[in-house]
């Protein structure tokens, strides 16, 4: 198990609905949440799939490597979704 810290941009229009798909797809592929922060509505630099605004959600979790590569991949599939990143922290 690694940690890692997983930072989220969603859609202003599905807040609740993306906050509890991110949540099910960290569920589904076992990984374990530690903090969680949201940090609210933002406007965003640039538009990103036709949105001026997101909603910023920041995780820390720990998990095996190959669930993190398959959150990942499913959160590139979500539309809900706008941007993802997730960062290993070393340590």
């Amino acid at each position: 198990m690694r940690n890692y810290e997983l930072t989220t941009i969603t859609r202003v229009s599905s807040r609740e609905v993306a906050k509890s798909e991110i949540q099910e797809t960290l569920k589904k592929h076992s990984v374990s949440v530690t903090a969680e922060e949201d940090w609210g509505q933002r406007k965003l630099w640039h538009p990103i799939k036709h949105e001026e605004q997101g909603i910023f959600h920041h995780y820390k979790c720990s998990a095996d490597p190959n669930a993190i590569e398959k959150v990942e991949k499913e959160f590139l599939i979500n539309q809900n979704i706008l941007r993802s990143m997730v960062v290993r922290l070393h340590g």
